[in-house]
C-alpha cells in the first residue's frame, strides 16, 4: 500500500501496521507430506480395526459376529459388535442326501470278538482277519448239509453272530494238512446255555483260504465234571514231526464254577482264558513235551476244584 502525500504522520504509521498484519496471517503452503502421512494412519487404524473383528469371528465358533469399525451412529454412540447368537441346528444328512447308500443290516453282522485281545488273538492276527477266516468257515462247512427243517437240530448253520471267537493263533501242519504255517480259529457259541450250542476250530492257510474245520454242534449246555478237554484239541498240542519251538494250544468246556484255570505243559504254565463257558490256552514249547498237559481249574475262592492228573473226566 503506497503512502499518499497529503497523509499525516499518524495516519503513515497506522497504514503500515495494517500491512504488518496483514502480511502475518497471509495463508502458508499447504502441508501435503502431513496430510499423506495423517491419511495413511487412518487407513492403517482402521484395517487393523477390521483385523479385530474378524478375529473374533473365527475365535468363538457357533456365533455370526458382526465386524465393524469404530464410529457413530448418530446419536454420538459407538457401534458395538453384538453375536448374533447360535445358529439354528441343521437336520442330519440322510445317506441319500449325502451322496452314500443306507447301511445294509447284513454287512454289520459278525461274530463276537474275544474279550482279551493280547492274549486270545495270537501270532500277529488280527481281529478282522480271524472273523474273515470263521465267517468262511461257516459259508462252506455248512453249504452242504441237508435243509436243517429237515434234519436234527445240531446240523442246523449256526449264527454267525451267536459265536463268539475265543483262540485264534498260528500252528505247525500235520500229515493231513501239510507242514504249514496254518491258522486256526477257535470260536463257540456264546450263550453256554444255549440247547444248540456249537464248537469249531476253523483253520486256513497264511493268505486266508479256507482248508477245513473240526468241532461239534448241539453239544449239551451242561456237563457232570467240571473241566472237559475237547476231544480234538489233542492234535494242536501232539505233533509226531514237530520241531521245538512249535505253538501249541489246549480247549474244553467249563463248569460255571471255574473262576481260573492253569495248564501246564512242555515245562511251562500258561493262564487260561475263560470265555463262554469254554477255556482256551496256548503257549510256546521250548522243549519237547513229556506228557499230558496238565490242567487245574481254581473257584473264585482260590480253591483247587480239578486236577487233570487225579479227576477223571469220562461221561
Amino acid at each position: 500500500m503506497n503512502d499518499r502525500e497529503d497523509d499525516t504522520p499518524l495516519e503513515r504509521r497506522l497504514r503500515e501496521l495494517l500491512n504488518e498484519r496483514a502480511e502475518r496471517v497471509a495463508p502458508s503452503e499447504a502441508p501435503l507430506e502431513a496430510i499423506a502421512r495423517n491419511g495413511r494412519a487412518a487407513r492403517q487404524r482402521s484395517r487393523v480395526a477390521l483385523g479385530a473383528g474378524l478375529a473374533l469371528l473365527v475365535a468363538v465358533p457357533g456365533f455370526a459376529l458382526a465386524a465393524q469399525g469404530s464410529g457413530s451412529n448418530g446419536s454420538g454412540a459407538d457401534t458395538a459388535v453384538q453375536p448374533a447368537g447360535p445358529p439354528a441346528p441343521s437336520e442330519p444328512e440322510t445317506p441319500q442326501e449325502s451322496g452314500g447308500s443306507p447301511p445294509d443290516p447284513e454287512q454289520e453282522k459278525g461274530p463276537l470278538p474275544p474279550s482279551d485281545p493280547q492274549r486270545q488273538l495270537l501270532d500277529g492276527i488280527t481281529l478282522e482277519q480271524a472273523a474273515a477266516i470263521l465267517e468262511r468257515c461257516v459259508e462252506e462247512a455248512y453249504a452242504y448239509l441237508p435243509d436243517p427243517e429237515r434234519v436234527q437240530t445240531s446240523l442246523a448253520s449256526p449264527s454267525i453272530e451267536d459265536l463268539r471267537i475265543v483262540l485264534a493263533w498260528e500252528s505247525q501242519g500235520n500229515e493231513n494238512q501239510g507242514p504249514g504255517p496254518w491258522r486256526r480259529v477257535l470260536a463257540v457259541t456264546d450263550d453256554p446255555t444255549a440247547a444248540d450250542r456249537h464248537q469249531m476250530t476253523c483253520t486256513a492257510d497264511p493268505d486266508g483260504n479256507f482248508s477245513g474245520v473240526q468241532g461239534g454242534a448241539g453239544l449239551p449246555p451242561e456237563r457232570d465234571q467240571v473241566v472237559l478237554p475237547d476231544s480234538g484239541a489233542a492234535r494242536h498240542y501232539v505233533g509226531d514231526e514237530w520241531t521245538t519251538p512249535f505253538r501249541w494250544a489246549h480247549y474244553g468246556e467249563i463248569s460255571p464254577e471255574v473262576a481260573r484255570l492253569t495248564v501246564t505243559y512242555a515245562g511251562a504254565t500258561e493262564e487260561a482264558a475263560l470265555e463262554s463257558g469254554y477255556f482256551a490256552v496256548a503257549g510256546i514249547a521250548e522243549q519237547s513235551p513229556d506228557g499230558e498237559p496238565v490242567i487245574k481249574a481254581y473257584d473264585e475262592g482260590g480253591e483247587l476244584i480239578h486236577d487233570s492228573r487225579t479227576d477223571s473226566v469220562l461221561p
